[in-house]
């Protein structure tokens, strides 16, 4: 399975499931927000394990196509075969390690897709935050702060992170991105901080951020499978599934 079939599958999903889970309103399937998000979650947890099912094909296809250019080239050193077939082998070989390099990809977007859509499927399952709010679970701490946040808060942020810790804020999502247009989540207004709520850094940040009012939701589990970890979630949750 290429790259482009694996995110047809995951744009259909996003097209199909989102919309339906946008809508706060009696949905018109008749399923609960959270069947619905369970749904989405389910439907990404196939579609990772299909592009997972792929790599040891795609693996196995270099490997085939690595021992024929070595043949091949033993061969034409010989005078038995061609130039011309040696370079077959190896745009064969080129072929084949950029179909199992855009698999090894589409299983990064798959984790993350997973993971987007298990942290919304726990928070639509969660009663909402009363401005103000705050809340500490074993898998998520959220705080809904009555202050106002933007993008153009985020070098503020930088730099009084920086002046603590010595090091750039380690933001892995910046506002809205293809992934996040892929499952129909509202992540305009928002960022994702690659650190542990528990970690020095994550407690930190969230201090600070409480301290200042501003919204968040700190991720502390994982899902089982991927490689996508836990992170801090700073500005208004995500639209949609996140709708309040």
């Amino acid at each position: 399975m290429t790259r482009a079939a694996v995110l047809t599958i995951a744009v259909g999903v996003a097209l199909c499931a989102a919309p339906a889970v946008a809508q706060r309103a009696a949905p018109p399937s008749g399923k609960s927000l959270a069947d619905l998000a369970a749904d989405v979650t389910r439907a990404m947890g196939q579609y990772r394990a299909a592009v997972g099912r792929s790599v040891p094909i795609h693996e196995a296809r270099v490997q085939e196509a690595t021992k024929a250019v070595e043949e091949r080239r033993q061969l034409h050193v010989l005078g038995v075969l061609p130039a011309d077939a040696v370079d077959q082998a190896e745009r064969a070989l080129a072929a084949a390690q950029r179909e199992r390099d855009e698999a090894l990809a589409a299983i990064d977007e798959a984790d993350w897709l997973l993971f987007e859509a298990t942290v919304q499927e726990r928070l639509v399952r969660l009663a909402p935050l009363r401005r103000g709010g705050y809340e500490d679970t074993a898998a998520l701490v959220r705080f809904n702060g009555a202050s106002p946040w933007s993008l153009g808060d985020v070098p503020k942020l930088q730099r009084q992170f920086a002046g603590v810790f010595g090091r750039a804020l380690p933001i892995s999502s910046l506002g809205q991105t293809s992934l996040h247009d892929r499952l129909g989540f509202d992540h305009r207004a928002a960022i994702d901080v690659a650190v542990h709520p528990d970690s020095a850094e994550g407690r930190w940040l969230m201090q600070h951020l409480r301290g200042s009012g501003i919204p968040f939701i700190g991720v502390r589990a994982t899902v089982p499978g991927t490689s996508t970890g836990a992170h801090i979630h700073v500005g208004p949750p995500s639209g949609r599934l996140m709708a309040r």
